[in-house]
């Protein structure tokens, strides 16, 4: 049942692995990414843009990647 689990939190993004620091790695280069998309927006569009405008915008960035 575990090995069930766990491959459920691996398909969801989590993992049980903390202990490196991964995971709030990961998670705070998302909140940068996100930040540095919002804001762009915000000059851009001269209002706070939607969370589907942010990814947009993201995806945009990266597409070249």
């Amino acid at each position: 049942m575990s090995t069930n689990n766990n491959t459920e939190r691996e398909l969801r993004g989590e993992s049980n692995d903390k202990s490196n620091g991964t995971d709030s790695s990961l998670q705070s280069l998302v909140a940068q990414e996100q930040t540095v998309a919002r804001e762009s927006l915000l000059e851009e569009l001269g209002r706070e843009p939607s969370q589907e405008e942010i990814d947009r915008w993201i995806s945009a960035q990266t597409e070249g990647y």
